[in-house]
């Protein structure tokens, strides 16, 4: 009997319940959609940085990682016994080193990377952000150039450029390369200075016959965390095996204070939110003073009064919830698939601190409903203003009123 009472007050002032209606499904599409996007935005980092350069977990020689010293390299066939391991699917040996790089004029500090060109195109894609020119091959002699190093020497395709460096054991590091292709590794700070080559042939030019520096492990992003602990039981402390987290600590403060921030913005929408939904509330009560009134004079007991108005803002609150969620839903897929893309002062802010300028959407099935569950909460503290007025409404001054 309430409920159905509860629901034929909806559609008696429709005006009244498509206001409300209508401020739950706007606040719903905002939080959904800002969340979204700074969830993405995390998700566009993490994929750049580790999904398709470092890796969930890497291991090294004990020590490499602070100093980064080419004299820490180890011998790559040591840590062949944790290819076979639980969660493994793929070890990428790398050999990471420093060196000068020069064209007519122009010299600039790069990171050379030596990898295997199949491996790397077969797991991460590497390929597949070749912008110009062509993929290294297994035989291939030259190398790769991050964007925008390239854009900096001013380079064509088929030039050769001079790598100048110090080798394993204070050797000299020095060699000439042909240009062969230009890759956009999609973070601001490797595109400045990378230059990538066969792992052959890092290690000639690094004299590091039959070693590396990093083996990149390979694991579903969901097990790292058991792999990392997995292989630190495997090899002795002549290694160091580190995740993703404990080589980018700055990036995880970053998103940390970044979340923090978005957090404090979606408290502000919820509070406008409230008062917009208590303006809504307030006005609905004092219209319906008179029904209250005259439903308390008749017998109706206060409890089954506010229970009745209760249904009526729960039914309302859940058409306006579901109605934020389906609108936002394309939305979310446009802008996951069409990312937003910045320009301008935005761009180089961006990419003055390493971020590309891009903004995706995140697909977390969590933000929808977290922000679900937080809305609809606040929609029932907001109507518990009605249940303190029915509890002290005096039904003969309610119907003079």
């Amino acid at each position: 009997m309430l409920f159905k009472i509860a629901w034929r007050n909806i559609f008696r002032n429709k005006r009244r319940s498509l206001i409300t209606l209508s401020s739950v499904a706007f606040a719903v599409l905002c939080a959904i959609l800002m969340r979204s996007l700074q969830y993405g935005a995390y998700e566009n980092m993490i994929g750049n940085v580790v999904g398709s350069y470092m890796g969930y977990v890497q291991v090294h020689q004990s020590g490499y990682w602070e100093d980064k010293r080419i004299d820490l390299a180890m011998d790559s066939e040591s840590i062949q016994e944790i290819e076979g391991m639980d969660g493994v699917e793929m070890l990428h040996e790398r050999v990471e080193s420093y060196a000068l790089a020069n064209f007519k004029d122009k010299s600039k500090p790069v990171a050379v990377m030596g990898l295997d060109p199949a491996k790397e195109a077969a797991h991460i894609g590497l390929d597949q952000r070749v912008i110009k020119g062509n993929y290294l091959s297994q035989e291939e002699r030259g190398v790769l150039l991050s964007k925008f190093l390239f854009e900096w020497l001013k380079l064509d395709i088929g030039d050769t450029i001079s790598l100048l460096g110090q080798g394993y054991q204070g050797s000299i590091a020095a060699g000439n390369y042909k240009v062969v292709g230009v890759v956009d590794l999609k973070t601001p700070e490797l595109n400045k200075r990378t230059v990538i080559m066969n792992k052959e042939l890092a290690q000639d030019l690094f004299a590091l016959y039959g070693m590396i520096t990093t083996v990149v492990v390979q694991a579903p992003s969901d097990q790292w965390k058991s792999v990392q602990s997995n292989i630190q039981n495997q090899l002795n402390t002549e290694y160091e095996v580190m995740n993703w987290k404990e080589m980018l600590p700055e990036l995880i403060q970053l998103i940390r204070a970044d979340r923090a921030g978005g957090t404090v913005v979606l408290i502000i929408l919820y509070l406008i939110m409230s008062f917009g939904l208590f303006g809504t509330v307030l006005m609905s009560a004092e219209e319906r003073n008179f029904e209250y009134g005259v439903l308390i004079a008749v017998g109706m007991k206060r409890h089954q009064l506010y229970r009745t108005h209760l249904l009526e803002s729960l039914m309302i609150s859940l058409m306006g919830l579901s109605a934020g969620a389906v609108l936002s839903l394309p939305l979310v897929l446009w802008f996951n698939i069409h990312p937003i893309r910045m320009g301008g002062e935005i761009q180089k802010i961006a990419e003055r601190f390493g971020f590309e300028a891009v903004l995706p959407t995140s697909l977390d099935p969590t933000i929808f409903i977290t922000q679900l569950l937080i809305l609809f909460i606040v929609v029932l503290l907001v109507n518990s203003y009605v249940f303190f007025k029915i509890k002290k409404l005096a039904p003969i001054e309610a119907m003079n009123s």
